[in-house]
């Protein structure tokens, strides 16, 4: 077997409750792996009896083609952990016995260099406490937004001389996703800041506090929660979390009030064995191992996968759905649970057998009359969200009621214009799940014109498995459009050659008898507006 990623999870992960140490590997054609894997940990049990350190007990996850394995290791030896873990690989993989060497002095030396003991003790105090701890290499934190106290991580304070806060907390909600997270992220903070709290909230397009960016970029990981959750002015936050940054690091925090899964589709398959949508909705389902005693997590009642694995955690569960009729929401309300769902064009409230209307799907400016239905679910799931952090159903209204009459309320995500009547709406759909939904909004919005005309110009990084992006042309070519433009996406290919997923796309469709010259092939995104134009 070979190592093909090595890396700490700082929290919580597929593998563990706990932060760990793990490694990628890859087994060799013909190779015997349980004799493999009893090597490894043989020689992982002989390091740490040498080294006199007690980590977690080994743990392996399979998946295709590879295995996951690792161990817990305490948060202040989790470099070192990862090296004694590669060492021990690697010496299972050779066969061969280990003579002394200097790789146990090594270890040694940057176990005692990473030791902070004050750290552990802050770690131990705040679970007692039951207080927020937060931790990286630069700082350490306790409580969460405005009751944070934040220390470099090098010279942390004794337990005692810590004005430890009675509570710490504010309110927190994760949101995770194949689609959907972003919109619902940015629905559910502006319903908390009409509410009158300060929203620090987190996603592909940035860190933003009050709605305002103050750190550009895809940060929907670790380092982007703790950024947030450390600000002073912070009452509340709304925390994107992607599945990159669960694999990568694992959970960012624990205890918070509500976790949101908005639904699971193919994207980003085949990274650290998660090789099919049942892996990723396992994924994705791990932020429910971050909700707190007497939190809630918000599932999406119309995607199966996420249905399958609703029971995977014992905290209470509130559904939303398209359809009150549909069973597994009225099944949900026999029982007495509440859920949210739409009757007759209005967003209702159920809890048990009682409803109770907010008002008409229509009077969501991002839902276009109704027509983008991904945008009603969105707004379901941000409402059910809201109303357990305790916002009043008014104020929900009024929020959602004039959430999307500016184009900054929610940037690449079904934003719509109208130059000489040609309507252009620009989304970020980059799977088939996300874009059979921006498609069927777009042949809704032309159905009562005259003579209409769909245009579509589409493009994908190259990081996708080949399926993935079949998946996208067989999309296409059921929606039908009238023209396709495909466009490179330079700084993406991402291993690919410069115009081969575009290729594959439009091969396929050709496939599908779609007409080729009806499909061009351009550079970049300004050069496909200009030619549908």
């Amino acid at each position: 077997m070979r190592i093909a990623d090595s890396r700490r999870l700082t929290g919580g992960n597929l593998q563990s409750a706990n932060p760990c140490a793990v490694a990628e590997v890859q087994f060799e054609e013909g190779e015997d792996q349980q004799l493999a894997l009893s090597a490894w940990r043989n020689h992982l049990t002989q390091l740490c009896q040498e080294l006199e350190v007690d980590f977690g007990r080994p743990f392996v996850r399979f998946y295709q083609g590879g295995a996951c394995l690792g161990f817990d290791a305490p948060i202040d030896a989790l470099y070192a952990a990862t090296e004694i873990n590669e060492y021990a690989i690697d010496l299972a993989s050779s066969r061969s016995e280990r003579t002394r060497d200097e790789a146990l002095e090594q270890f040694k030396t940057a176990l005692d260099q990473e030791a902070n003991h004050r750290l552990l003790a802050l770690q131990a105090e705040a679970i007692r406490r039951d207080c927020p701890f937060l931790w990286d290499d630069d700082e350490v934190s306790i409580g969460f937004g405005q009751h944070a106290q934040v220390w470099a991580t090098n010279n942390l304070p004794h337990n005692e001389d810590i004005d430890w806060p009675v509570d710490g907390r504010v309110p927190v909600a994760m949101i995770t996703g194949t689609n959907g997270k972003t919109t619902t992220s940015r629905m559910l903070t502006r319903i908390l800041k009409t509410s009158g709290l300060f929203v620090g909230s987190t996603s592909t397009d940035g860190v933003c506090v009050d709605e305002e960016i103050v750190e550009a970029g895809d940060w929907t990981g670790t380092g982007a929660a703790r950024m947030v959750l450390r600000r002073p002015e912070v009452s509340a936050a709304v925390l994107e979390t992607a599945r990159g940054g669960l694999l990568r690091r694992g959970l960012s925090m624990t205890g918070c009030d509500v976790a949101i899964l908005t639904n699971v589709a193919a994207d980003h398959l085949g990274d650290y064995g998660i090789d099919d949508v049942a892996a990723m909705a396992e994924v994705k389902c791990l932020i429910g191992s971050a909700v707190k005693p007497g939190g809630t997590r918000v599932i999406n009642a119309d995607d199966a996968h996420l249905m399958t694995r609703r029971h995977d955690y014992d905290t209470p569960i509130v559904l939303f759905g398209l359809n009150h009729e549909q069973p597994e929401l009225v099944a949900h309300r026999q029982a007495g649970h509440s859920c949210w769902s739409v009757d007759a064009g209005m967003i209702v409230y159920y809890q048990a057998d009682e409803s109770q209307p907010l008002m008409r799907v229509q009077d969501i400016p991002c839902t276009f009359g109704g027509a983008a239905q991904h945008n009603i679910s969105n707004a379901l799931a941000a409402a059910a969200a809201a109303s357990i952090l305790g916002v009043d159903h008014s104020t929900i209204k009024a929020a959602l009621a004039q959430f999307g009459e500016q184009p900054s309320d929610n940037p690449g995500r079904c934003q719509l214009a109208e130059i000489k009547d040609v309507k252009i709406m620009l989304d970020f759909g980059h799977n088939s799940h996300g874009l059979e939904a921006i498609l069927d909004l777009g042949k809704r919005l032309i159905a009562e014109q005259k003579d209409a005309r769909l245009c579509v110009s589409l493009g994908q990084a190259g990081d996708r498995l080949d399926s993935e992006i079949y998946a996208l042309s067989d999309t296409l070519s059921a929606m039908g459009p009238d023209r396709v433009i495909l466009r490179e996406m330079a700084g993406y290919e991402r291993g690919r050659a410069p115009t081969e997923v575009a290729t594959m796309i439009r091969k396929r469709l050709i496939e599908h008898n779609y007409d080729s010259d009806n499909i061009q092939i351009v550079k970049g995104e300004v050069k496909a507006l200009d030619d549908a134009f």
